[in-house]
């Protein structure tokens, strides 16, 4: 058994450490917590010797990075961090990313703005797998897209895909041999199935305005990032506004939350775990292969 804290340090560590390695890990961890290894430390096989350490700042309000030669989840952590000291500085930042292989859920890096007074909003494209509304065949990615916003029990997390499921729940049935439910997936002649096998293209998820949202996502992911079509990955924003810099806005978020839950809604808050969480000894061995693997390439890290 291995904490959550534990975990962390340890492949933070073994990451170089600093506070982009260190948000990496613990994004990486906390899904492994939440029962979502496939957006855990299995996104550690894609690390390998020789990737290029990614830039730590953002020069200006608006920046544009191809992350082709880093390890994505670092990517992600330090855009994420550079992100947050541009938005005090301009008010309002963004940065596009490419090249951005598997790097987990958005979640963790918009909470961690949201937790350091930022409104944020995130977004990533993918492999043409999801057909518009009323189409025929797979046009964008699943393209989850996330919000964070407010401090405390207010704070606001949304992340949420924009697809009826994903590809791992595709080649999960395939394996598995398991049916699919109704309405999530369509065959090469675009008619609706349940066996994983046939699976053409998935759904968007409620109908047209989920395909407005994927398409959204697509825009700006996949057109502004410059991810669409990129061999090298996919393409992924964020955008963060200084919400110190939006007067009342503490006080409206809380009423909006006291009038949700009042009206039997439930406030998301982006999943996180406590450091304390005992993670079970399949996890900690994995956690230990990968460590080895990485420190075998860059001696003296994750000492």
């Amino acid at each position: 058994m291995i904490s959550v804290a534990n975990a962390t340090a340890r492949l933070s560590a073994a990451l170089g450490d600093g506070d982009a390695a260190y948000l990496a890990a613990s994004a990486l961890v906390e899904a492994d917590a939440l029962g979502l290894p496939r957006f855990g430390i299995d996104m550690l096989t894609e690390w390998k010797p020789g990737l290029a350490a990614p830039e730590d700042g953002i020069n200006g309000p608006v920046e544009w990075r191809d992350c082709s030669d880093n390890f994505s989840p670092l990517a992600v952590a330090a855009a994420t961090l550079g992100i947050e000291r541009a938005a005090r500085e301009f008010g309002l930042a963004a940065v596009f990313l490419k090249g951005v292989k598997g790097f987990g859920r958005l979640a963790p890096f918009a909470r961690h703005l949201a937790d350091r007074g930022l409104l944020a909003i995130a977004g990533a494209e993918g492999p043409p797998f999801v057909a518009p509304y009323g189409g025929n065949r797979p046009v964008i990615g699943t393209n989850p897209i996330t919000l964070g916003f407010g401090t405390g029990d207010d704070r606001i997390v949304i992340d949420m895909a924009t697809s009826t499921a994903t590809m791992a729940d595709v080649k999960t049935a395939r394996l598995t041999g398991q049916p699919l439910g109704e309405g999530i997936a369509i065959n090469s002649q675009g008619e609706p199935t349940t066996v994983a096998s046939d699976v053409a293209a998935l759904l968007p998820r409620g109908g047209q305005i989920g395909s407005l949202m994927g398409l959204m996502v697509e825009v700006l992911a996949g057109v502004a990032a410059k991810g669409r079509g990129d061999r090298n990955g996919r393409g992924v924003f964020l955008i963060a506004v200084d919400a110190a810099r939006m007067n009342g806005v503490d006080r409206l978020l809380a009423e909006l939350r006291r009038d949700w839950i009042s009206a039997g809604g439930y406030w998301p808050r982006g999943g996180a775990v406590s450091p304390e969480m005992e993670l079970d000894a399949n996890f900690e061995n994995r956690l230990e292969a990968h460590i080895a693997r990485i420190t075998a390439s860059n001696p003296g890290e994750g000492k």
